[in-house]
């Protein structure tokens, strides 16, 4: 009984000591759960006691008859005091252990599309774009561990259009505000987009042109970085991770986004370099700017793995891509801006292997560009329309172009290039879910203009 007890006891402690959040270790709670494993001994120690009681009158019982049902009156009354410790026992765990917050975390983000084309109703359609889930975990209160899965266009088969990803998976120490390191597949600190994608967030059903063609979002690398803020408004985050693969591009229309490798198999014959730096210390204001830099043949890789490849052996070629941004919101405005370009080296030696190839295989594999940019200007206004409910008319003008320098005196494609204004609005019925609905007009490819209607949400 008294090792029962005792086990009951330990059960208890280890079951506060479960209850509490591994990031709240401050002094007052290691202060409060030292005081009630000091109870808990102390009304252990009085059990040993009343065992010992007890076992005296177990033996008396042996004694005359008429002490026995004195006896088992005070048999009674030492069993009655235990259940009365046990109940204490019981009240002093529950006052000293503070709401229950799991070291594991559940999140995620959804969104669905549907566009209609005004000059084509045959392209309209509409779609589940992603299903995405965030699984996190705290060890304790220096060590985490975060990712992000995802699924795109709601069937994923051999036959089927959807995707299923990794976008986020890292560890992150951190030893304090100011500096943490994480390791694994994380998100690049560019622009505004690709590190907050979720529909809530963002104006527009579609993600704008300039942060989908010219930053690949979302771009996710694999590698070790080092990132902070400090007390007056300053982030930094710096890197050493994988990068692109020229070799890989297949859309003219999206140049990274044919060649980044989301850390599938990665080529890491070469490595990239990145920093980024934003500022936050005005209310309000947002400025800041990033770089990424990195080799992009990895020793001709995919021709050594298989020879119906073109072969770029002898050429080297450097990715480097940048982006300043800044926003300002205050008084219900929300005005933000970007510019990003990107190059990649020595296109012209690798575009002459691809015409070359082109001509010998009677294939149209897209050349690789020497340069593409964009930029964009975007303005909303959010009215309070009581509780939770807002409505953000919103506005936005961009230009892009992924073949702003061909090599070789080669032609862009006008296909590659474009103005886009976009009009619309974001109705809130609460800060986590939107419908969304605008209108796009595409100033040089026209046939692309289209109504949008969407709905997202994010927990």
């Amino acid at each position: 009984m008294r090792y029962a007890h005792r086990l009951s006891l330990l059960a208890t402690a280890a079951l506060i000591a479960f209850a509490v959040p591994a990031a709240a270790h401050d002094a007052a709670l290691e202060a409060e759960v030292k005081a009630l494993k000091a109870h808990i001994a102390a009304q252990d120690a009085q059990m040993t006691a009343i065992q010992a009681q007890l076992a005296a009158i177990a033996g008396a019982q042996q004694a005359q008859a008429s002490t026995v049902a004195t006896q088992g009156q005070t048999v009674a009354s030492l069993q009655a005091q235990t259940q009365t410790i046990l109940a204490a026992q019981t009240v002093d765990a529950t006052a000293a252990a503070k709401p229950a917050t799991s070291a594991t975390t559940i999140g995620g983000y959804g969104e669905i599309a549907y566009n209609g084309y005004v000059h084509n109703a045959s392209r309209n359609q509409a779609d589940l774009k992603r299903f995405v889930l965030f699984f996190g975990h705290r060890f304790n209160d220096k060590l985490s561990f975060n990712s992000e899965v995802e699924w795109e266009h709601a069937v994923t088969s051999a036959t089927d259009k959807g995707e299923i990803e990794i976008e986020q998976a890292y560890l992150n120490y951190a030893f304090s505000p100011k500096l943490n390191v994480k390791a694994g597949l994380f998100l690049m600190p560019f622009g505004f987009i690709n590190r907050n994608h979720e529909p809530p967030v963002f104006y527009g059903v579609e993600r704008n042109e300039v942060e989908r063609r010219i930053i690949p979002s979302t771009w996710r690398e694999g590698g070790v970085s080092v990132w902070g803020s400090t007390t007056f408004g300053l982030s930094y985050d710096v890197g050493v991770t994988t990068g692109f693969n020229v070799a890989k591009l297949d859309d003219a229309s999206a140049p990274l986004l044919a060649t980044h490798q989301e850390l599938q198999f990665a080529h890491a014959a070469n490595l990239s370099v990145y920093g980024s730096l934003e500022y936050r210390g005005v209310p309000g204001l947002l400025v800041g700017g990033a770089v990424f830099s990195g080799g992009a043949s990895h020793s001709n890789a995919d021709f050594r793995a298989d020879n119906t490849q073109p072969d770029f052996s002898g050429i080297s070629s450097r990715v480097t891509h940048w982006d300043v941004h800044a926003g300002w919101q205050g008084k219900g405005f929300d005005v933000k801006a970007l510019y990003t370009r990107g190059t990649i080296s020595n296109a012209g030696a690798l575009d002459t292997v691809l015409l070359a190839y082109n001509t010998a295989n009677g294939t149209s594999r897209p050349l690789i560009p020497g340069a593409f940019e964009g930029w964009y200007g975007q303005a909303a206004y959010t009215f309070d329309l009581g509780g939770t409910v807002t409505l953000s008319p919103f506005a936005r003008y961009e230009t892009y172009n992924t073949q702003a320098q061909l090599p070789l005196g080669l032609l862009a494609d006008p296909a590659n290039r474009d103005r886009v204004f976009t009009a619309g609005m974001s109705f809130k019925p609460m800060s986590d879910v939107v419908v969304k609905a605008d209108y796009q007009s595409y100033l040089v490819n026209n046939a692309n203009s289209r109504f949008n209607l969407g709905l997202g949400y994010m927990f």
